[in-house]
């Protein structure tokens, strides 16, 4: 009876699947669960968590497969579908009841990770923006003083046209550095996920997570 109404509530929980994977998903938490010979809600509850819980990481497990599947497809990754690929692994790992001991400093380093990502695009956007100021504001005196100050106008104008030159390179550059970084933060992320939750024995003994 325990088991029933379990699994009654995940998939309650589970409707943002499709009726065929959510089937796909009971069915194996199901024999999971007979397989171990859980009988008790306690039981249950100690090996797997709270069926929300546990629906957050199967909601997260088919939302990476997913968007693995569309990396597959194109044959490429995009900085959108890296960022989605690491939100997804950090929920799906903060769903997961792993976070203990080595697991959880790995996943704490992840989250330092990514907030010094952010920190430095901030503050790259931040330049950036600066930059656009001060080319604008040095272009506009530069013309202004064209006529009045014909070389002093100039000066201002060169470092317009310097600040505009040195945009329109470090643009490009600044793009590839943060495609090149946003990847490599995915295959960490893809890496801890399977390490400290799809080839754990905690929810599954010697049968993989990667067959629901």
């Amino acid at each position: 009876m325990d088991r029933e109404r379990y699994l009654t509530e995940l998939e309650e929980y589970l409707q943002a699947l499709t009726p065929e994977e959510r089937a796909d998903a009971i069915m194996f938490y199901s024999e999971f669960i007979e397989d171990a010979g859980l009988e008790t809600r306690a039981q249950i509850e100690d090996r797997l968590g709270t069926p929300r819980a546990l629906s957050k990481k199967v909601l997260a497990d088919y939302s990476i497969r997913s968007v693995e599947k569309e990396v597959k497809h194109r044959n490429t990754a995009t900085p959108r579908s890296n960022i989605k690929m690491i939100w997804l692994v950090i929920l799906a790992l903060l769903a997961s009841p792993v976070l203990i001991g080595v697991g959880g400093i790995l996943i704490g380093l992840l989250v330092a990770i990514v907030a010094v990502f952010l920190a430095v695009v901030f503050g790259a956007v931040t330049l950036f923006c600066g930059g656009v100021v001060l080319m604008g504001v040095t272009l506009y005196i530069g013309f202004a003083l064209l006529i009045s100050n014909w070389a002093v106008g100039l000066f201002y104008l060169g470092i317009g046209v310097t600040a505009l030159g040195a945009l329109l390179v470090t643009i490009p550059i600044a793009y590839w550095i943060i495609r090149v970084v946003l990847q490599g933060i995915a295959n960490l992320s893809r890496y801890l996920y399977d390490r400290l939750v799809k080839n754990r024995n905690h929810i599954g003994g010697d049968r993989d997570e990667k067959d629901i």
